[in-house]
């Protein structure tokens, strides 16, 4: 038997011979036998203190700052669908981990979390000097977000809030699940026209303008929690609380940034009102995303700076005109992107679709089919889905016309 099997076999052993959780506490965590676990003294990152929990001791550091900027949910609560009494009681949370890939594994070392609190915003930090404290953390963390209205994340949704849940999980407990607002994807509907990526810190500099100085790396973060595990070593944890602070604080700017934007388009780059227009239209705002569109169409007639988008704009508008059933102003938007080479196939299909159904007109539509073809043959880059389509709709067009265009019989003497 190998020493790797023994110690295998006595570490099982040693977890058996645990006693048995009794009656449960608040949020379904095991009450600790004992009076707690992880009691005693522990050395702090700076800034810390220790708070008491029923299963041992937290590390956590508080902080306040003033906050005196808007409030407002109105139109948050409108587009996204959340009761403004949640929306005024967000809970905004980022944690720092031991690893980037997730996983039963990997564990949240920090959970930053910031909620308003008279007229500031109050910061805690709750870190885990050691992986027998993760119970006491959840516990901390569980109490702040049972008081959440909505907890808003940044990409929380695919990875902070289901590491927690794992976490949880493996602890045998569970939290409240208050309504979750990811602000990442209501950035990638609005700001993706215009940004190379919606990574918080591109978001911070292109839309809040925000510059962080001398931050850390997230790649590197985990090293720097193992190495203070080693070493105890204070210093290489003052950027890592830094950068989980500044990621907390700039969802909260986010956050009225965004209410601002979906109240009013004055002032917005064009791009980013298409964006806008994009969103109202995905919840289904359609009036409000036409007159976005129709704007940003007529600020393009006039020789506006939405070149790039020019041809999905004008299929955006051209299809919800139609669907709202006014064909003939979505007819001029389509001739103008088929008569101008913008987007041309897709054009020339939606133009075409409506030539036939609404217009009534299907040899014009047959025409339009035959010359986007005829285009498509001498293109550099092809694409087969529009040549399919083109081609499909070419043989319905035709075999309609070859039914009412046949010939009468001829009479006979």
């Amino acid at each position: 038997m190998t020493a790797d099997l023994v110690a295998l076999r006595e570490r099982i052993a040693a977890i058996t011979a645990r006693p048995r959780a009794g009656a449960s506490s608040p949020f379904g965590f095991p009450s600790p036998s004992g009076g707690g676990q992880g009691g005693g003294s522990r050395r702090l990152p700076p800034n810390c203190t220790e708070e008491a929990t029923p299963f041992g001791t937290v590390a956590v550091r508080r902080e306040w700052f003033p906050d005196d900027g808007s409030q407002e949910v109105g139109a948050l609560s409108t587009c996204l669908g959340f009761a403004p009494d949640e929306l005024r009681r967000p809970l905004f949370l980022d944690t720092e981990t031991t690893g980037l890939s997730g996983g039963t594994g990997t564990v949240a070392f920090l959970v930053g979390l910031a909620w308003r609190e008279g007229d500031g915003l109050a910061l805690a930090q709750y870190f885990l000097c050691d992986f027998d404290q993760e119970q006491a953390l959840l516990w901390a963390v569980g109490q702040c977000i049972s008081q959440a209205g909505v907890l808003v994340s940044y990409n929380g949704r695919s990875f902070d809030w289901p590491l927690l849940q794992t976490r949880l999980v493996l602890q045998r407990a569970r939290w409240p699940s208050p309504p979750h607002l990811d602000l990442l994807t209501l950035a990638r509907r609005i700001f993706r026209p215009r940004l190379p990526d919606c990574a918080l810190q591109t978001i911070e500099q292109s839309v809040l303008d925000l510059h962080r100085a001398d931050d850390l790396p997230g790649s590197l973060i985990p090293s720097r929690y193992f190495a203070w595990l080693r070493q105890g070593d204070p210093r290489v944890l003052g950027p890592v609380f830094d950068h989980n602070q500044q990621d907390v604080l700039s969802m909260v700017v986010l956050l009225a940034r965004f209410e601002a934007l979906l109240g009013s388009s004055n002032e917005m780059h064009p791009l980013d009102r298409f964006g806008r227009a994009r969103f109202l239209e995905a919840r289904g705002f359609q009036v409000e995303a036409i007159r976005e569109y129709q704007h940003l169409w007529r600020e393009h007639q006039a020789g506006g700076a939405l070149r790039a988008t020019r041809g999905a704009l004008g299929l955006r508008l051209a299809r919800l005109l139609r669907r709202e059933g006014r064909w003939q102003e979505a007819r001029l938007v389509l001739e103008e992107c088929w008569h101008t080479q913008t987007y041309p196939y897709p054009a020339a299909i939606e133009l075409a679709k409506l030539l036939e159904h609404q217009a009534r007109d299907p040899a014009a539509a047959r025409r339009i089919v035959s010359d986007a073809l005829r285009l498509l043959a001498v293109a550099v880059v092809s694409n087969a889905q529009w040549r399919a389509d083109l081609e499909r709709r070419q043989q319905r067009l035709e075999r309609r016309l070859g039914r009412n265009e046949s010939p009468a019989l001829a009479l006979t003497g």
